[in-house]
């Protein structure tokens, strides 16, 4: 069997791009043509808009092995195998978890063996080249090697939801910094002069970088609450 290989993190950030813009697409053209045929009811009008979104993702990802963007981008996502597609039920639940999270998501392609994204690694799925021959050496990646050291990590679960408590608490203090720091005309009415810029942008780039920063040691068992730990010594008498 071919040895599994991954796409880089810009790859799979073009396939959003191209969901996005197919999604929106066809969502307009739902509610045209539902408006053409007379739905007027608040169900129908919330099916023009559910019904794509959910056969442009995981209807997609269940029964092609991916969507638009990823077929256009020359990727998959499949089992932990590399081989077989995951269901519809592992499916939704992906998306669900990739749209409420967004872009941080995918922070964890960085730090994870497999490159999984936190929808990859809570429903036990990847994303995979489907033909690397003939790509890039750069463009085509191998899975990292697995640490040697003696811990035990908690489980994925655990960290993320560590994780994401330390998101929710660095962001409260990004939000006090920026109302300290910059006055409320600049915040609310976007009306800023030069050295409030500057703050915004310091402020916004620190968060963005603690935001990595969190994800990277969390993952790793380095925050506390979700600490890996030495595997417990046996006792002899």
């Amino acid at each position: 069997m071919a040895a599994i290989t991954y796409p880089r993190l810009i790859k799979r950030v073009r396939a959003v791009l191209i969901d996005w813009t197919f999604t929106i697409l066809v969502i307009f053209l739902s509610i045209w043509i539902g408006s053409k045929m007379g739905v007027s009811t608040v169900t129908g009008k919330v099916l023009l808009i559910v019904l794509p979104i959910l056969i442009l993702d995981p209807m997609l990802v269940t029964f092609t092995g991916g969507t638009i963007g990823h077929h256009l981008m020359g990727i998959r996502v499949t089992r932990m195998d590399g081989l077989t597609r995951i269901n519809i039920v592992a499916a939704t639940a992906r998306f669900i978890v990739k749209t409420l999270l967004g872009w941080f998501s995918f922070i964890f392609v960085l730090t994870t063996s497999r490159y999984q994204a936190v929808h990859d690694v809570l429903m036990h799925s990847i994303v995979v080249h489907k033909d690397p021959q003939g790509l890039p050496s750069y463009e085509v990646l191998t899975e990292r090697p697995p640490k040697n050291d003696p811990y035990l990590y908690p489980s994925a679960w655990r960290r993320f939801l560590v994780i994401a408590a330390y998101w929710v608490l660095y962001t409260l203090i990004i939000s006090v910094c920026s109302a300290i720091f910059i006055t409320p005309t600049c915040l609310d009415h976007q009306r800023c002069g030069a050295p409030e810029d500057i703050t915004s942008f310091i402020i916004s780039l620190a968060w963005l970088l603690g935001i990595g920063w969190i994800t990277v040691r969390g993952w790793g068992g380095r925050l506390y609450g979700g600490r890996k730990k030495l595997p417990a010594t046996p006792q002899h008498d």
